[in-house]
């Protein structure tokens, strides 16, 4: 995943500055609290609280430790492990794993799109986590801002999923509650985006379910299934648990550009598609 440089953004709510350092939540005055005084994003008063800025892991091999530049998870915590593991692909699909796997071996970024500047996408998303995510809650969506991508938005109108539907890099998600438990379907997302930090391939077909449950006030369970029959030989699992950030020094970067500062892209042969200019 390509880091960017931190700017200074000028956008509303979370999207405002970049990460100083990393303070937990205790002893922050009034003046670092985030959000500040007064302000929710629980806008959806027939649904749970599940608002608020939350951090999850970084995706990891046995053995290997977290897949992520710095080789740790942002806060130091484990990394999580998808299940079966090693991932049980298809003849085909263990071959794209395979050549990738060697490709990164000789500083090649293959299936990164963070390396050619193009958006991280689903399910990576989800999987590695290197900055928080603001979740915003308003009557008939729940909206996930994600640092150096597209907001993931859950539609919980009740709508389905398009006849039609066009590829996507975060695909296309609806929602729905069973008590405190946000049930996610996602699909429709474009076979360029990698699994997680060690840009494992899918296939057009994954489809993608999901849970977001608040055990406690400041603890988020999320639990992902992958469905792939073209790239899988059974389905996938893993369970992440997303902690709340209160530290304003964790908001949402925004206005920042990987072009700026792509630190997986040391020459024009480095990533395929990656435009010097």
């Amino acid at each position: 995943m390509a880091v960017a440089k931190l700017m200074n953004p000028k956008k509303l709510g979370a999207l405002a500055v970049g990460i100083a350092t990393m303070a937990g939540p205790s002893g922050i005055s009034a003046q670092d609290r985030w959000p500040p005084a007064g302000v929710s994003y629980h806008g959806d008063p027939a649904a749970p609280d599940i608002s608020g800025l939350w951090l999850g892991s970084t995706m990891g091999i046995p053995g290997q430790g977290a897949q992520s530049n710095s080789g740790s998870t942002v806060d130091g915590r484990p990394p999580v492990f998808w299940a079966p593991w090693p991932l049980p692909y298809t003849p085909a699909y263990q071959k794209m794993s395979d050549e990738r796997i060697a490709a990164a071996k000789k500083g090649r970024a293959i299936g990164d799109n963070g390396a050619r500047c193009l958006p991280f996408g689903m399910p990576l998303m989800l999987t590695n986590k290197p900055y928080p995510d603001e979740i915003v809650q308003t009557p008939g969506r729940v909206t996930m801002f994600m640092y150096g991508t597209f907001p993931v938005v859950i539609w919980t109108d009740g709508r389905p999923h398009p006849a039609n539907l066009t590829p996507s890099y975060n695909g296309h998600s609806i929602g729905h509650w069973v008590g405190d438990t946000l049930f996610v379907d996602t699909v429709g997302i474009n076979a360029s985006t990698p699994l997680d930090g060690a840009r494992d391939p899918h296939s057009g077909k994954l489809h993608l379910t999901w849970t977001v449950q608040r055990v406690a006030p400041d603890i988020l369970h999320v639990h992902l299934t992958l469905y792939d029959e073209d790239a899988f030989t059974e389905p996938v699992t893993m369970t992440t648990i997303w902690t709340r950030k209160t530290d304003r020094r964790w908001e949402v970067l925004d206005d920042a550009s990987c072009f700026e500062n792509n630190a997986e892209v040391g020459s024009s042969k480095a990533a395929d598609g990656f435009i010097k200019f």
